[in-house]
């Protein structure tokens, strides 16, 4: 039997150009990203059950306490209420728990770290000023939702797509933010006398 004739008319760029005949499988474009990467080695690590005896050094840069404020004095601070910070205890809760079981795993250390550099980022850039600015709480809040928590997830969706053991929901960002938040490195309020955590 003679194969069918293909009336093939690729346009595009050379690089972009796909001919396939009899495709089975699945075919993926993308370059990953590092986080990406990232999520594709903590797959390895888990399916390979290879652990990790402790935290790694760059982890304890958001691990340190660095003042006496606790979260809810700090939400407190920046007008949120109690329910709020009822919510908030309940999502940090719900991070650090799914931090102790991940934490055995060096590569979703990584993961973490890569995601707080992003909340303090952001959190700097799109929230502070708010704050400086006496901006309502729930606008505040608006925003964390929009310019934080949004974007985060949706790099996860993203990029840890097949992930099955971070598996980090809106919840376990806002969970991340409210621990960023108790070991001091998020204020909700302006200090005069606090330094941004380093």
């Amino acid at each position: 039997m003679e194969p069918q004739k293909q009336d093939v008319k690729n346009l595009a760029a050379v690089e972009k150009q796909v001919n396939v005949n009899n495709l089975t499988g699945n075919i993926n474009f993308s370059n990953l990203t590092r986080l990406g990467q990232r999520f594709k080695r903590l797959k390895e690590e888990v399916d390979l059950d290879i652990r990790y005896n402790g935290f790694i050094e760059a982890f304890h840069k958001y691990d340190t306490q660095l003042d006496g404020r606790s979260m809810p004095e700090k939400l407190r601070d920046g007008g949120f209420t109690e329910k709020d910070i009822s919510r908030a205890t309940y999502r940090k809760h719900l991070y650090v728990k799914k931090l102790e079981k991940s934490r055995l795993y060096e590569t979703a250390q990584l993961i973490d770290l890569d995601i707080f550099a992003i909340i303090n980022s952001y959190f700097e850039v799109y929230i502070e000023p708010l704050i400086e600015a006496n901006t309502e709480t729930a606008t505040i809040k608006q925003h964390v939702l929009e310019r934080i928590v949004n974007p985060i997830l949706h790099l996860i969706n993203q990029d840890g797509q097949d992930d099955a053991l971070l598996n980090y929901s809106i919840d376990d960002i806002y969970g991340m933010i409210f621990f960023l938040t108790g070991k001091c490195h998020l204020n909700w309020a302006d200090y005069d006398n606090i330094q941004p955590g380093i």
